[in-house]
């Protein structure tokens, strides 16, 4: 009688380990709100995070831009000038273009 009681608690002994470490996997690495998901869900907050306050510089910079260009006439005209090509009546433009690569080559000895 004593070997089969010490064979069912080595069995049931068994069983508590494997109910034991199926829980614990389960805890870290399986379930939803498992170390392994909230560790992967802080790295993507993180990532968010940075988009945004790049995102929040972007606009920042933009809105002082549209505040310079509302009430500066200088920058609305450089602006018109730079971006859009406008020139004053009267006015004459030169615009140079760079050299070809293949050219400078070339020119030299």
């Amino acid at each position: 009688m004593k070997k089969q009681r010490s064979g069912n608690s080595k069995a049931l002994r068994l069983v508590y380990l494997a109910l034991i470490l199926f829980l614990l996997s389960w805890i870290l690495l399986w379930g939803s709100n498992s170390f392994y998901q909230v560790w992967k869900q802080k790295q993507s907050i993180q990532k968010l995070q940075i988009q945004s306050d790049k995102l929040a510089a972007e606009n920042d910079s933009l809105r002082r831009e549209t505040y310079r260009l509302k009430t500066d006439p200088d920058a609305a005209e450089e602006v018109a000038r730079e971006q859009h090509g406008m020139i004053k009546p009267d006015e004459v433009i030169y615009r140079f273009k760079p050299a070809q690569a293949d050219t400078l080559a070339k020119r030299k000895p």
